[in-house]
């Protein structure tokens, strides 16, 4: 079918936009402009596009707890972090990975869902059953992460999926 004006083209674009916290949910994976206030390494740019897993929320959903996708898992040789990095598979996510690629649980970003808003992040797709769980195990069981953000975030209290 074509679409000579583009209107499904315009839809898709509106249909993945994030509208308000309701969009959101754990294991949702999106596409936002972040900044340095939000606790990441810009290279240098004044913001930087990154894809990230919803990992929580606050009981307002005023803030989301997420989780960073990574192209590369060279920052660090140390084997505690290394033990805090998930590998996603490009196959199980082909539509938006273009290559494998690291899951950082060794921290949460707290983001401002207000900013992700403004910046009009997109919505790309879930986490599969198998890796929500994994991603959610490790922040449960993570000693970086502070016992009081995960309870604030209900990380703690996730019910992990069945596999």
């Amino acid at each position: 079918m074509e679409d000579k004006n583009g209107v499904l083209a315009k839809l898709h674009d509106e249909v993945c936009v994030v509208k308000s916290a309701e969009d959101l949910h754990v294991g949702d994976i999106i596409y936002v402009l972040l900044d340095s206030a939000d606790g990441i390494n810009t290279q240098g740019y004044p913001t930087r596009l990154k894809y990230v897993v919803v990992s929580g929320a606050k009981s307002d959903r005023k803030q989301i707890a997420a989780v960073l996708i990574n192209s590369e898992n060279d920052y660090s040789s140390d084997p505690e972090w290394q033990n805090e990095q998930y590998l996603l598979s490009q196959k199980s996510y082909a539509n938006f990975l273009e290559y494998d690629s690291w899951l950082d649980c060794f921290e949460i970003k707290e983001l401002k869902v207000r900013k992700i808003v403004a910046r009009k992040a997109e919505k790309k797709g879930c986490l599969n059953a198998y890796d929500l769980r994994v991603m959610m195990q490790k922040l449960k069981d993570s000693e970086f992460i502070d016992e009081h953000l995960k309870k604030v975030y209900g990380i703690s209290t996730f019910e992990l999926p069945e596999i």
